[in-house]
């Protein structure tokens, strides 16, 4: 069964592989935005067309977190349910993604919609930098962890989740437009390169059971 070699000594290994990038990711990320903070104090905010034609909704910011919490509680559900298996593999791309926006968030640092330092959301953690965007990026990996022949019911509703993110973001001015677009791609990226490209062979034995 695939939970009973989910267990095996592999797959202790795989996870503890993949949290540790998980952990390394947390790690940069905190280290970038304090890098932002110190460096570039004085970040401009730049005008966004999106935000010009929607209105200004403030308590969607809430909204933004509850469907993000709301998908990964559904995705845990979805991978204990008999998927354990492919747990190492879904945290090494978490892990993989967010290293790389780590990375990307340092390029061209911006103030957020709401000025630099703002709080958004129901996590009181200031993030410098915002291209591209976690909550997006991360959303979107969601959905596409969902396998649509295996569970279609589920893949729809995180697809619906992850919309409801993005449009929250937009009406609470919790990131640019073209933050979002970018944490799209960044996430459709490390996916699609993971399974059908050849960038993260050196890491797939590590975290494949």
């Amino acid at each position: 069964m695939v939970t009973e070699r989910a267990r095996g000594p592999h797959w202790i290994r795989s996870l503890l592989v993949s949290c540790s990038l998980v952990v390394a990711a947390l790690v940069a990320s905190r280290a970038s935005s304090a890098f932002i903070a110190t460096r570039v104090p004085g970040r401009p905010m730049p005008p966004d067309l999106i935000f010009d034609t929607l209105p200004y909704v403030s308590w969607m910011q809430y909204v933004t977190d509850v469907a993000l919490l709301t998908e990964a509680a559904l995705l845990l559900v979805y991978v204990f349910r008999g998927r354990l298996r492919r747990l190492p593999e879904m945290l090494a791309m978490f892990g993989i993604m967010e290293l790389l926006r780590a990375f990307i968030i340092n390029l061209t640092p911006l103030a957020g919609p709401l000025g630099n330092g703002a709080f958004h959301g129901i996590v009181r953690a200031t993030q410098n930098g915002e291209f591209p965007s976690g909550h997006a990026a991360s959303a979107f990996l969601f959905f596409l962890f969902i396998d649509p022949d295996d569970a279609p019911g589920l893949r729809r509703i995180m697809g619906v989740l992850a919309a409801v993110v993005c449009g929250a973001m937009l009406l609470s001015h919790g990131h640019y437009s073209i933050d979002i677009v970018g944490g799209l791609l960044l996430s459709y990226f490390v996916y699609h390169e993971y399974y059908e490209g050849h960038l993260f062979d050196w890491l797939k034995p590590y975290v494949t059971p």
